[in-house]
Order: C-alpha cells, then sequence, then structure tokens
C-alpha cells in the first residue's frame, strides 16, 4: 500500500474553504446579487438623464484709447480677476435674465411623486399642503434660479485667461442654448453697466461742467462791470490801456527829441560851414536842391578857375570870367545857406515844441496810471479768478468730451473662445458603467451578506471548525432527508446501499471500536445528547438502530424526553414509569414497524430530579436489558433546556454529540461538553446532522481531494 499523503496546506486549503462556505450559502448570495441587481437596475434605468454642454470664452484686456495721453499700458490681469469674472457670469441677475430668455419647461402632471401618486388614489392624508411660497412667483423665480445655479459650473483655468462654462439640463439643445445665454447676457449686463456707469458720470459731468460755465460768465461779468465801474480801459492782453498809451508815448518823446537833437545839429553844422565857407560841407549838410545845385555851381566854377589860373594867369580873360561867376555862386550861396538856415530853425522849434507836448502828456498819463493802481489790482484779481474758471470749465469739457468717445471703445469683459455645442449624448447615466458597477456591486453585496451571516452567526460556518472541536473527533456527517415518522420506512432499511446507509454504518463501526470497559457486557449503552431541541437526536438513534437490528444485533432505543411529541398523548407509559415501579420495562417496550427497532417511550414527564438511588436503579435497569439487547440507545433532553441527559451520559458506556448544521451555537455546544465532562461521560465524538447532500460522505464531511482520490484507487 502507498503511503498516505501529507496533508494539503496552504493558499489551497483556504481558498477551497472559503469557496465552500461560498457555495453553502450560495442561495444567499443569489439572493442577495439578484435583489441587488434588480433594483440597481430599476434604479439605474430611472434615473433622470443630463446633458452637459461646455463653453470656453477668455476675459478680455482693457482696451486703450490711442488718444489717450496717459502712458499705462499695463494689460496684465489681477489674481482674482478670473475667479470674480467666473462668479459673475454664474450670478443670480444674469441667470434671472436667462430664464427669461429661456424659462424651464412645464413640469408633468405626475410630477410630484408618491405623493402625488397617493393623494390621487384616496389616501388624502399625504397630499401636499398648498403654501403661500408655493403661489408665490417671487419665490418660484428663486427656486428656479437656484436649479439653474445649481446645474452649473465655472472653472477658471490656471495660467490662462480661459475660463470654462458647463451646464446641465435635461436636452442637448437647452443645455447648449443654456450655456451660450448664459454668456451672451453676462455680456449684455457688463455692457449695460459700463454704459450705466458712464452715463452717470457724463451727468454729474454734464451738471457739473454747466455750473462752471455759469460761474466763468458770472466772473466775465463781474470783471467787466468792475472794469466799467472804475474807468479802466483794458486790452485784450489784460494790460490797461493807459500803460500801453504811456509807452506809445515815450516812444513818441524820444523820437521827438532824436528829430529836436538831430535838427540842432545840423543847423549849427551848416552855420559853422557858412562861416568856413566849406562848400562840400553844406551839400553834404542841406537837404535843399538850391542849396545843393548853388554850393556845386560854386565848387566847379572854382575847380575850373584853379585849373585855368594855373596856365592862364590871373588876367586871362576866362580867368576873369570865372572869378566873376564864383563871385555870383558865393553870393548866390549865402542867400541859399540863409534860406535853409531859416527852414532848419523852424524844424528845431517845431521839433521843441512836439517835445514839450509829449512831455507834458506823457506826465498827464503817468499820473492817470498812478490813480488807478488799486483798482487795477483789483481787477486783474477778478480777472484771474475769471481765467481760472475758464481753465475748469475747458478741463471738465475735455473729460465729456473723452467719455463720448469711450462709448465706441465699450467692450464685454468676456469673449467666445467657442461656443457649446449640442451633446450628443447624455453625460449622466452613464448606464454601461453603472451597469457595470451594479453588477459589481450585487456580487459585492452577496459576498457581504455571505461574510456577515458567518459573522453574526453563532452556529459553525465550516466542516473544519467541528473536527476535533473541544477535542472531540467528528464522526460523521448526516444530509438532510426529511423527518422519520408515520408512514416513513428507514432509509438504512429501503436503501442498504446507500450514502446515508453507509454513514451511519461508519459510525457505528467507530462505536463499537471505541476503546473502555463495557459495563453492561456484551451490550454497548450509548447516550445521544444535543444543545437545543431539534437537533436530530431520536433521527440519529432510528438509524442506528435500524442498522444494527438489520445486522443482528438488537437495539432498544429509550426516549428521556418527555417534551417529544410521543410523551405527550395520555395513558402512554414509559421510562419515567419504570424509575417509578408503575410499570414493568417489557411492557412499556414497542415494536415500531417503521423505524424497525424496539422504542420505549418517556412516559410521564418528570419534576423532581434524578437522585443517587434513581441513578442506581437506572444501572440495573440496564443490566436487565443488557440480556436481551445488544445495544442501547438513550434520547435525552436538550442540555440547554434539562439535565437529564447529563445523568444518562453518565451511566452510559459512550456519549455522541449530535449538532444541528447550521444551528447549534458554538458557545453552547462549549459549554455543554464541558458540563458533560464533568459529570463524567465519555465522550465518542461528535455527529453533524442537516448537512448538504455532497457533505456527508465516508471522511466525515471533508470533500475528497485530488490525493485521495488516487490514493482510494491505488489501493
Amino acid at each position: 500500500m502507498a503511503p498516505s499523503p501529507p496533508p494539503e496546506t496552504g493558499a489551497y486549503v483556504l481558498v477551497r474553504r472559503y469557496l465552500g462556505i461560498g457555495l453553502r450559502y450560495r442561495k444567499l448570495f443569489l439572493v442577495v446579487s439578484l435583489l441587488v441587481l434588480v433594483l440597481g437596475t430599476a434604479m439605474v434605468m430611472t434615473l433622470k438623464r443630463s446633458f452637459m454642454a461646455t463653453a470656453t470664452v477668455v476675459v478680455t484686456t482693457h482696451m486703450v484709447d490711442p488718444l489717450s495721453q496717459s502712458s499705462d499700458s499695463n494689460t496684465a490681469l489681477e489674481d482674482d480677476e478670473l475667479a470674480t469674472q467666473a462668479e459673475l457670469m454664474t450670478s443670480r441677475d444674469v441667470a434671472a435674465r436667462v430664464l427669461r430668455q429661456y424659462p424651464p419647461p412645464p413640469s408633468p402632471p405626475h410630477g410630484q411623486g408618491w405623493r402625488r401618486f397617493l393623494c390621487e388614489h384616496g389616501v388624502h392624508s399625504v397630499c401636499p399642503v398648498a403654501s403661500e411660497a408655493a403661489s408665490n412667483s417671487a419665490g418660484e423665480l428663486d427656486r428656479q434660479i437656484d436649479a439653474l445655479l445649481g446645474s452649473v459650473t465655472a472653472e477658471p483655468q490656471p495660467h490662462s485667461r480661459i475660463i470654462t462654462l458647463s451646464v446641465k439640463a435635461d436636452t442637448g439643445e437647452r443645455a447648449a442654448a443654456l450655456t451660450n445665454a448664459l454668456v451672451t447676457n453676462y455680456q449684455a449686463v457688463a455692457l449695460a453697466q459700463q454704459r450705466s456707469n458712464l452715463q452717470k458720470e457724463a451727468d454729474w459731468l454734464d451738471e457739473r461742467t454747466a455750473a462752471l460755465r455759469e460761474r466763468w460768465l458770472d466772473a466775465e461779468r463781474t470783471t467787466s462791470g468792475y472794469n466799467v465801474q472804475h474807468g479802466l480801459t483794458n486790452t485784450e492782453g489784460g494790460s490797461p490801456l493807459v500803460e500801453r498809451q504811456i509807452a506809445d508815448m515815450a516812444t513818441s518823446l524820444g523820437q521827438a527829441q532824436s528829430r529836436y537833437a538831430s535838427a540842432q545839429a545840423k543847423a549849427m553844422a551848416l552855420k559853422a560851414a557858412m562861416q568856413a565857407g566849406d562848400a562840400s560841407a553844406m551839400i553834404s549838410l542841406a537837404e535843399q536842391p538850391l542849396l545843393v545845385a548853388a554850393a556845386s555851381s560854386l565848387m566847379q566854377a572854382e575847380t575850373q578857375r584853379a585849373e585855368k589860373l594855373g596856365s592862364l594867369g590871373p588876367n586871362h580873360p576866362d580867368v576873369r570870367s570865372l572869378n566873376q561867376q564864383i563871385s555870383q555862386a558865393r553870393t548866390t550861396l549865402n542867400i541859399e545857406t540863409r534860406r535853409a538856415l531859416t527852414s532848419m530853425s523852424g524844424e528845431v522849434v517845431a521839433a521843441r515844441a512836439d517835445v514839450d507836448a509829449l512831455t507834458a502828456q506823457l506826465n498827464r498819463l503817468r499820473g492817470q496810471s498812478a490813480g488807478q493802481s488799486g483798482a487795477q489790482a483789483e481787477y486783474r484779481t477778478l480777472e484771474q479768478e475769471s481765467q481760472s474758471a475758464r481753465s475748469v470749465y475747458e478741463a471738465f469739457l475735455d473729460r465729456a468730451k473723452q467719455l463720448t468717445d469711450r462709448v465706441a471703445l465699450l467692450q464685454p469683459p468676456v469673449t467666445f473662445v467657442s461656443h457649446a455645442a449640442v451633446p450628443a449624448a447624455p453625460t449622466f447615466p452613464n448606464r454601461k458603467k453603472l451597469m457595470m458597477g451594479v453588477i459589481v456591486l450585487a456580487m459585492v453585496a452577496g459576498v457581504s451578506a455571505i461574510v456577515m451571516k458567518v459573522a453574526l452567526s453563532p452556529s459553525f460556518v465550516d466542516m473544519d471548525e467541528l473536527r476535533n472541536f473541544d477535542g472531540l473527533p467528528l464522526l460523521a456527517v448526516l444530509p438532510h432527508f426529511g423527518q422519520l415518522g408515520k408512514g416513513v420506512i428507514n432509509p438504512v432499511m429501503a436503501q442498504p446501499f446507500s450514502q446515508i446507509a453507509e454513514t451511519v454504518r461508519g459510525i457505528s463501526a467507530q462505536l463499537a471500536l471505541l476503546p473502555g470497559d463495557r459495563r453492561y457486557g456484551e451490550t454497548g449503552v450509548v447516550s445521544l445528547v444535543s444543545a437545543a431541541p431539534g437537533d436530530g437526536k431520536m433521527t440519529l438513534a432510528a438509524l442506528l438502530g435500524g442498522s444494527l437490528d438489520a445486522c443482528g444485533q438488537k437495539t432498544l432505543i429509550i426516549n428521556v424526553d418527555p417534551r417529544r411529541h410521543d410523551a405527550r398523548e395520555k395513558n402512554v407509559r414509559g421510562f419515567s414509569d419504570v424509575l417509578a415501579r408503575r410499570a414493568m420495562a417489557r411492557d412499556v417496550i414497542e415494536r415500531d414497524p417503521a423505524l424497525g427497532v424496539d422504542v420505549m417511550g418517556a412516559g410521564e414527564a418528570r419534576v423532581s430530579a434524578f437522585d443517587a438511588a434513581e441513578v442506581l436503579q437506572i444501572r440495573d435497569l440496564l443490566r436487565d436489558l443488557s440480556q436481551e439487547y445488544r445495544m442501547i440507545l438513550f434520547v435525552t433532553p436538550p442540555l440547554a433546556l434539562a439535565l437529564d441527559g447529563l445523568v444518562m451520559a453518565s451511566v452510559s458506556d459512550q456519549t455522541v454529540f449530535v449538532c444541528r448544521w447550521g444551528r447549534t451555537s458554538r458557545t453552547i455546544m462549549a459549554a455543554c461538553l464541558e458540563r458533560l465532562r464533568v459529570y463524567g461521560a465519555r465522550m465518542a465524538g461528535i455527529v453533524v446532522t442537516g448537512a448538504e447532500v455532497k457533505s456527508a460522505n465516508l471522511l466525515g464531511g471533508v470533500p475528497l481531494t485530488r490525493s485521495e482520490t488516487h490514493l482510494l484507487t491505488k489501493q
């Protein structure tokens, strides 16, 4: 025989164990998964579809007036400009304008949900109560604005001038229209605000300019009236007329004095030339033609005489004739010279008179100017105020003109980079991804249900937990096959080669081979105990009894549990009556044809505990019954409800603990085993009932591995 392979351990064992747990609770997994899948699918299919349209805008820079004198050319954005523009685009004023342009679609008649449905079907207690806010148009508009702004997302892009604006709506067309309308309406609102600001400034400038114009005109009228009132005649340049006259008079006086001095100088030079007889000096000084002609004639005659005197002599007739001409020329020159002197004397007198007259007039003007100095100073102060008012007025006029020119340079704070297009598919819900998520969630929910079932279950969830539990071996695992009773044939007798029959025979063999002294000769006494009712003690006893009886080993089943249904029947005597000496043991034993074994009922219920004499009486009873039976099986009450089973276990050769799969608590089972050991019970092992069919096999509920299958085939 080949050696036994080593036990398989590690990840394979853990995976097989967890898969076994999952297969054991596959119904729970399928129910929870299908429930979550159906609910999730219904929710996904009923989700309201929404479309998202996205527009891209850029924040514009301020346009600079090319005619402006300002040198500010900084076009950089401030740090919070993008966030500010994004918030302004999603303001309530802009949303209200968009809703006036694109009002929300009317709600369906059954749009109030389950409350409206129940109200329409007679459940009036859940009908929505009409409130003042519901009928208030302003409140309705506020709710619509809140709903619109809740579907809007404005995201400034870092390190750029770009803002991405997205809007969700029920249809793609409405989403695109609302997105573009938000931008265009914000542009309109911003331009209107700019125009309003400029108009306010222009109105203020107009009002201020009108006031400054009146101030300037009042100053002009005051200055002119003061000028007239004080007899001040001023020129356009602002200087008084008397000063201009003084300047002109001084100039004329200087010219007159120059003419007077020139005339005196000419007269004195001409007189000296006449005394010296210098004809050439007379020619240069005189300005009269006759004097010049006489002086020229004299000089010519003297020149000819000097030429002829040297060649002809003084007595030559030509010389004498020239002498006579010279004499006549001198006489004429003297006459003309006197006339010229007389004329020059008149000019000197006239020039002297002009000088005296101009001097007198100049003195008069200077006196007049000295008398007007105070009034003239006041006049100049008024004139300066007038000029100042005019300068301020002209400055405001220039500012008003600049405002008028700036209207043509107005631009919206944002412009489109790309308009929102109608989305081809809904943004939400993405049914493919959601269904994948629902499937995953359903599987997770199924696994979680199994985990919670395992974590919260007080019973055993794995056969490996029962193997060597509290130091006891796992004798066998019996599958669930129904309840034995009237009309039901013992499956061991009906199918002697079935898996159940093989398992029961395996339990019988293990009980027979267990070491220990038999207290009652060749007869074996076995107590079947459990923690709770319904764990299958009677079923196991019937199967064991039927199997042993079919092999020729007469078996007796003694029911010590008065809580079973047959013990509650009236006038039925049993084990308690034998102990009370109200009946003989052989009188209360009956043959059960369905089970194929002899059975002693429990009899009437006891109200007192077993004492030492009754324990000895039970031992004596067992010795008497051992003369007829080879196997006696005690079916005891549940140890969690009564302690009678401890007494039966203490007087038995072996004790088998029956555990109901998926029902018996670990804690209670451990407490029961501890109590049995205290009472001196000899524990044979554990038998699991009510397990799955495939869990029952000759190896105690452990599925056969490939190594074990290979070993069995080689034997």
